[in-house]
């Protein structure tokens, strides 16, 4: 028998990528009481868990990244009133840290051309990709009420704080000791990831695409992201006076892309101010 809808409530993480997600997935998600995290391991079989269990809250977590939208509708046929936790970084931050992440996974592109503010056709990241307010106009229109807006600068400046909203808005509550602030991995070096980016020209497409039998698609991926740890690793190796002497990312690129969503970072620090509640402590 289907349980009543009204017998509990869903909190929706909608993880951008390279904004806290996995942090928040391994380290605070976990750690909350009063609401039942399904892990991000488990999210095709959340429907199931919700019917066999009688929690009264449940927190799911799922990346969404370039597939916002895909990610709402899918979730939104499903419970259209959970409220959404959205986590935002700064515009050239995140772009940057997605590049990278490119890059290590053996793209090649230079980043101009990876975040593409002018095309009308980028590759990968255009203009309106990068906007967060038409993101959090989506979620309204999706679930009818406004996200959690949360910013992953803060989680440097004050973890707690926004541990706190996020109970605030879940009704979840936590123990402080039980919240580790350490960094769950380490980003790769400039120097390495110019030798990939080098290496990737000749072996992998500038643009990842999958195969259509998610089977074959998954031994790919994974056959691939071996070949280019292996290419990480080797790369310590190189002279630094054999490199490419240019910077990885141009401080004048990353510049213009803060520069161009300026406005747009603003609006969302308001929207989060007018909209996010007040982080009053739930912990005890």
């Amino acid at each position: 028998m289907a349980r009543d809808p009204n017998e509990y409530q869903i909190f929706y993480h909608v993880g951008l990528g390279k904004a806290a997600s996995t942090y928040l997935q391994s380290k605070v998600f976990p750690k909350l009481k009063d609401i039942r995290y399904v892990p991000r391991d488990r999210y095709r079989g959340y429907q199931k868990l919700i019917e066999r269990t009688q929690d009264q809250r449940y927190l799911i977590s799922r990346e969404a990244a370039y597939r916002l939208n895909q990610r709402l509708d899918e979730f939104a046929a499903f419970r259209a009133d959970a409220r959404v936790i959205l986590v935002l970084r700064r515009h050239d931050r995140w772009i940057a840290s997605h590049y990278r992440r490119y890059l290590k996974n053996g793209g090649s592109m230079d980043f101009e051309r990876y975040a593409d503010l002018d095309s009308s056709t980028p590759p990968i990241w255009g203009e309106q990709q990068m906007r967060f307010m038409p993101m959090i106009k989506t979620i309204e229109s999706r679930f009818g009420a406004p996200p959690l807006v949360l910013f992953h600068e803060d989680f440097k400046t004050d973890p707690f704080s926004l541990v706190d909203q996020i109970c605030a808005f879940t009704g979840a509550r936590y123990q402080r000791e039980q919240i580790d602030l350490s960094v769950v991995h380490s980003s790769w070096s400039d120097d390495q990831l110019k030798v990939t980016r080098q290496i990737g020209k000749r072996l992998f497409s500038e643009i990842p695409k999958a195969n259509e039998h998610p089977g074959l698609h998954r031994v790919q991926r994974r056959l691939k992201l071996w070949a280019c740890y292996s290419i990480l690793g080797a790369a310590k190796l190189v002279p630094k006076a054999l490199l490419d002497p240019r910077p990885l990312i141009r401080a004048n690129s990353l510049e213009r892309v803060r520069n161009h969503f300026e406005e747009d970072w603003h609006a969302c620090h308001h929207y989060a101010r007018t909209h996010n509640p007040s982080p009053t402590p739930l912990k005890r």
